[in-house]
């Protein structure tokens, strides 16, 4: 078994002193009567400190490896012979399940439910998901949670018509780079099918652009990843049976890296701001600070978003 130490470096959470200010951890762990989800779970990074203070935890995960790996981080980091630690719970599904899961597991009218929806540098370096570029001989895959998922990100850029492939890659890129990359796709699939990273990376190109600050590949794979996942949909889903969940006083808690995830969180807290059903707490999103952007570059997308069940 890997070191706590060790087991950390799979992934380095964001926003955690934040989330743990918005979330009053000082003013209610001495109560010990709040029950929080962890929808995506991950590598327990924000979990870990909602247990040191003594909340009862029920986390969730798509992968039942990241399950097992944070299984083995919880208990060295909180071991059940410590008795000011909280109890919790992981549970392999899709958040989009969260409702189900919540009342399965005894976690319904729960304190607060945290999604940090970035992907773990644990998953994009994993060299047989293709979720990044850095392997070429990856295979493209892009499937979170292989035992439900039967569609991989291969399949859809051998199989969809333009229209769709448009519309597939228009979650990352405007409507003339959609349309030219489909019309390339098309093209280069006639001859011969994409199986791997370095196949897609032939049409897009495999160099950053003089004067660009991020690969040409980035946004194509992000899009990609979400179509494959169906991220978009998931989360709109469960972020509305997510605030059903919370009793009134409860705290809805995102953290989103890019501007489609972003959307979504906002026009759900919106919705539920104008019904009256919630009160925003977070006029203006949290970002990192400097510093943690300069120990955790991937941290600088991160935005952070909270409203309170009224």
């Amino acid at each position: 078994m890997k070191s706590f130490t060790e087991l950390q470096k799979y992934h380095e959470p964001v926003l955690v002193s934040e989330v743990c200010d918005i979330l009053q951890i000082n003013k209610l762990a001495p109560l010990k009567h709040a029950d929080i989800i962890d929808a995506t779970l991950g590598f327990g990074g924000h979990s870990v400190k909602l247990l040191e203070a003594g909340f009862r935890v029920l986390g969730i995960d798509a992968s039942r490896e990241t399950i097992k790996i944070t299984e083995g981080i919880l208990k060295q980091a909180c071991p059940i012979s410590e008795r000011n630690f909280g109890d919790y719970k992981l549970v392999h599904g899709n958040f989009r399940d969260i409702a189900e899961i919540a009342e399965r597991e005894g976690f319904s009218n729960v304190y607060a439910i945290l999604y940090d929806l970035g992907l773990s540098s644990y998953q994009l370096k994993d060299f047989q998901q293709g979720f990044a570029f850095s392997n070429p001989q990856a295979d493209l895959d892009m499937r979170i949670d292989k035992e439900i998922q039967a569609v991989r990100a291969s399949d859809l850029l051998n199989v969809l018509d333009k229209k769709k492939l448009i519309e597939v890659l228009s979650a990352t890129l405007n409507y003339n780079e959609s349309n030219n990359l489909a019309l390339k796709i098309i093209e280069r699939r006639q001859s011969e099918p994409f199986k791997k990273v370095c196949d897609l990376l032939s049409v897009i190109g495999s160099k950053r652009k003089i004067g660009k600050k991020i690969h040409p590949a980035t946004k194509v794979f992000l899009a990609l990843r979400i179509a494959v996942n169906s991220e978009y949909e998931n989360l709109n889903e469960s972020l509305i049976k997510a605030f059903d969940l919370l009793k009134v006083g409860g705290r809805l808690v995102v953290i989103s890296f890019h501007s489609g995830e972003d959307r979504i969180v906002k026009n759900i807290f919106k919705a539920r701001c104008f019904d009256d059903k919630a009160k925003l707490l977070t006029k203006k999103p949290i970002i990192p600070t400097l510093n943690e952007v300069s120990e955790n570059p991937r941290a600088r997308s991160a935005i952070l978003r909270v409203i309170e069940k009224i």
